[in-house]
């Protein structure tokens, strides 16, 4: 980026600081939808709506990220059905290390790759997530979800959204890369979301200029991936349905 760039990016910067209000949060349409899959694409649409109305410049940004990573090849090489997943040992939100192996030894798994709790769109997973939880349960299955967000005192995650399946914490995205899910964001989309008082650097400890593509795996007892949905775009998500199905075959 040039220099004079960088000047207008800062002075947009200090401009939005001062702005009364902030992007709009979005809780989960209460409306009767009778898929599940309708019900999350439609709200995933529904908060891009709102931005592309409220802040287009922000849905601009927003849209030249996604071109970049897609450009670029991002999440080519990440995990994907028929392979199987590395192990891991990671903490919970408890510090607790949690193995991979001892969490398949008990039936098949349900990974969510999610950038933390700042992202709307990985909220409206999760939330999707935990309306057919009891259904992963009664199959004899786990959600777990991963993000790269530190242990902080601030609410987590795990309590910002009541979530009633594990979170384990990806230190500076080791375990996202090992699945070829880590992706720089770029100098202009960190600066972008530090003017919206998201400061990814406070949110995972370290330079906050990394992420993962948000990920949703199902994985066999045996570590093999069932199933896989990954995007560059992360306002996609995988339908509910989806999972459910690759759940019920992994039972079969």
């Amino acid at each position: 980026m040039e220099f004079c760039n960088i000047l207008e990016r800062l002075k947009l910067i200090k401009a939005r600081l001062t702005m009364p209000d902030r992007p709009p949060t979005i809780e989960p349409n209460t409306e009767a939808i009778h898929s599940l899959s309708e019900k999350l694409s439609g709200e995933l649409a529904a908060f891009t709506q709102k931005i592309q109305a409220k802040y287009p410049e922000l849905a601009d940004d927003y849209d030249r990220l996604v071109k970049r990573l897609i450009l670029g090849g991002a999440g080519e090489g990440a995990l994907g059905k028929g392979a199987v997943l590395p192990p891991f040992l990671l903490p919970d939100t408890d510090g607790q290390l949690i193995n991979s192996s001892d969490l398949l030894a008990s039936g098949p798994l349900l990974l969510s790759f999610n950038r933390g709790r700042w992202c709307r769109y990985c909220a409206l997973e999760l939330l999707s997530l935990i309306e057919i939880y009891d259904q992963v349960k009664a199959l004899g299955c786990e959600i777990v979800s991963i993000t790269p967000e530190k242990n902080v005192s601030a609410p987590g995650i795990k309590e910002k959204y009541t979530l009633p399946f594990p979170v384990l914490c990806d230190i500076d995205n080791g375990y996202a890369l090992s699945n070829g899910l880590m992706i720089s964001i770029g100098e202009e989309a960190r600066l972008t979301y530090l003017a919206y008082d998201i400061d990814l650097a406070s949110f995972q400890g370290n330079h906050g200029i990394f992420l993962p593509i948000p990920a949703t795996y199902v994985i066999a007892s045996d570590g093999t991936v069932l199933d896989a949905f990954t995007s560059p775009d992360f306002r996609k998500r995988m339908p509910p349905e989806d999972v459910i199905a690759a759940l019920k075959a992994a039972r079969a």
